[in-house]
């Protein structure tokens, strides 16, 4: 076990050797602490914010898919030694001691969850009865599966435990720090938690995806032949993985149907590379009025100089009467800087909603570009953690008409806790509540103006039904 879990280290230092730095986010994107084999020690956790996935680099060598999102995580890890939590002495366990493993990881989520309420759990109670499980347990696997149902008592999406067998499917890599082979289908975080269907958000344009004639759109309906059906909070992560890099073997069946008037059809994707997979996009979808449509991939990096320039360059001739901003599909970063571009204000608090926690007041500091202009944010399920923070930043400060289907309510930060047999456990331990008290966490930012893709709406022409709805108001249809 801690063979395994000293090469899982060194294969995510290494992997974090081949890409460039980036500034620490200042809201939650699932923040990241990774642990080294060494012994519990008594330095404190230090939480760095971890994006979870982009399509592909604005600047340097592209990297696309799997690759970029090990690319985004590990340009904001820190690799810190696991903690004894709450005066719990962890220094003397074994990766054999069952019953003090399970004690240890009671006591981090104890001192560090986000709630002291723990969902309404008897946290307690909880204690008794999970010890009490643990003198029972004969092995590794035994002991994973108690821990990860012990985490579930907290009844929290993101809080989970993650064993060994899962750290590859939990960081989207293999053995050497490799990028997963994949279809070159562009899912990543997963579907609209809202969505019915299991839409190609985005086919890279090299990729066994495109070569099989998949587009932007096309409806995924089964995967080597198991139906995918949402479930209440939508797809799963399982769903989307199957999609992504294959249920096992070298190839993956997916059953498409791309369009109402076309039968689905079984097509065999070859698990390799991909490359040309959607990135920023910049563009003038009306010219009288003059709007403007700026496709913001992710909050990375240089994400409002790109906003910045987008904008310069749109407006060479003559002002925008109008601009809309695309954060569909958006993992997140940090979007304090975008937000600055074209706001002012305090939109909330951050932090831990435990009593005896202090919170940081959540101030936007602008404005870079102006105040005036018309704007639209476009959301969907899956405008994630940053790009929850920036539309509701936008609504909360009346900057901005919010335009297509709730964000996806990631406001959570998450922190990764080591525990003795060199296995995680990754805690909520912080969120965003808005100036009135409101907490977005699971629910998200509720558009001005609700538009739901339904099945073909990624397929219209010239734009989708969500972009064509924020034309259509900005133009004042």
């Amino acid at each position: 076990m801690k063979k395994n879990f000293f090469f899982f280290v060194l294969l995510m230092t290494a992997l974090a050797l081949l890409v460039s730095s980036c500034g620490t986010p200042a809201q939650p994107t699932e923040p990241e602490v990774a642990p080294t084999q060494n012994p519990p020690t008594a330095v404190p956790p230090t939480a760095t914010l971890e994006p979870i996935a982009t399509e592909e680099s604005a600047k340097g060598p592209a990297k696309t898919g799997p690759l970029a999102t090990a690319a985004a995580l590990m340009a904001q890890v820190t690799i810190v030694p696991p903690t004894p939590i709450g005066g719990f002495d962890a220094s003397g366990l074994s990766d054999d001691d069952y019953v003090g493993i399970v004690k240890q990881a009671w006591h981090i989520i104890e001192a560090n969850y986000v709630r002291d309420n723990f969902n309404g759990a008897d946290w307690d109670a909880v204690y008794d009865e999970y010890v009490a499980l643990a003198e029972n347990v004969q092995s590794s696997e035994e002991l994973w599966d108690l821990l990860s149902d012990m985490v579930q008592e907290l009844h929290d999406d993101h809080s989970r435990f993650v064993p060994p067998n899962h750290m590859e499917g939990e960081f989207g890599v293999g053995q050497g720090g490799e990028a997963l082979p994949w279809t070159g289908i562009s899912v990543w975080p997963g579907p609209s938690k809202e969505d019915e269907y299991f839409y190609a958000w985005d086919v890279c344009q090299y990729g066994a995806a495109a070569d099989a004639g998949m587009v932007r759109g096309d409806v995924i309906l089964a995967v080597d032949g198991e139906p995918l059906v949402p479930g209440e909070e939508g797809f799963t992560r399982e769903q989307t993985r199957a999609v992504v890099f294959g249920t096992g073997g070298d190839t993956v069946t997916l059953t498409v149907q791309s369009g109402p008037d076309e039968a689905p059809r079984d097509l065999t994707l070859a698990l390799g590379g991909g490359g040309g997979c959607m990135d920023w996009i910049t563009e003038i979808v009306s010219e009288d009025p003059y709007i403007g449509y700026i496709r913001i991939p992710d909050f990375e990096g240089d994400a409002a100089d790109n906003i910045k320039n987008a904008i310069a360059e749109m407006e060479t001739d003559k002002p925008l009467d109008g601009l809309i901003l695309d954060v569909r599909h958006n993992p997140g970063g940090n979007s304090d800087d975008a937000a600055g571009i074209f706001a002012n204000g305090i939109v909330g608090t951050t932090g831990s909603l435990r009593k005896d926690k202090q919170r940081t007041s959540y101030y936007i500091r602008g404005v870079d570009w102006n105040d005036t202009t018309p704007l639209v944010v476009l959301t969907d399920g899956s405008s994630h953690s940053a790009a929850d923070y920036f539309p509701a930043s936008m609504k909360e400060l009346g900057r901005a008409t919010i335009i297509g289907m709730n964000s996806a309510g990631n406001t959570e930060g998450i922190v990764s806790f080591g525990l003795a047999d060199g296995t995680l456990i990754r805690l909520a331990v912080m969120t965003l509540a808005l100036n009135d008290g409101t907490i977005l966490e699971g629910i998200g930012v509720t558009p001005d103006i609700e538009v739901p893709l339904g099945m073909w709406g990624l397929r219209q022409q010239p734009y989708d039904v969500q972009l064509q709805a924020a034309i259509d108001f900005l133009s004042g249809k």
